[in-house]
């Protein structure tokens, strides 16, 4: 099977955030039958990352490029793990194809799953990877489901 999964070209932060609220704010998403929501507020958390110096965080145009992966990896057609990061409480989503994790937190009381971050793992791709996974432990479909359900 040929996937092809498209980088987002744009200019400038607010063509990305633009670009953003029209593809994920009001579209449907599920990780299979799972509710999963996107927030307007999200996007500075999502496409932001720590600049390295006293300025803070700055928003990370690398990272923008690849906001289709988010809807790919929540697709059902391309492959993942799903694991569970017990520090954080929160569900963790690798792509090895898209050399990325997607950061999911359980809703309280909604049964859905909400976007925590995303990120591509750049080019230290291996050892990023496995340094993000070892906070990690699988999590099934159904443990998932009754994670959430807890919450409710």
């Amino acid at each position: 099977m040929k996937k092809i999964v498209g980088l987002v070209l744009l200019k400038t932060e607010n063509e990305y955030r633009r670009e953003y609220e029209k593809t994920y704010l009001h579209s449907n998403f599920n990780l299979h039958d799972i509710p999963v929501a996107f927030s307007k507020r999200d996007f500075d958390h999502i496409f932001f990352e720590p600049s390295g110096s006293s300025i803070g965080n700055q928003f990370s145009f690398r990272r923008a490029k690849r906001m289709n992966f988010m809807k790919e990896i929540l697709s059902g057609e391309i492959d993942i793990e799903i694991m569970f990061e017990p520090d954080r409480g929160t569900i963790a989503l690798f792509c090895e194809d898209l050399e990325c994790v997607m950061y999911l937190r359980i809703r309280p009381r909604s049964g859905t799953l909400q976007v925590g971050t995303f990120f591509d793992f750049g080019k230290a791709h291996t050892q990023m990877y496995n340094k993000q996974k070892k906070k990690c432990v699988p999590i099934t479909i159904e443990e998932l489901k009754e994670r959430i359900k807890d919450k409710i």
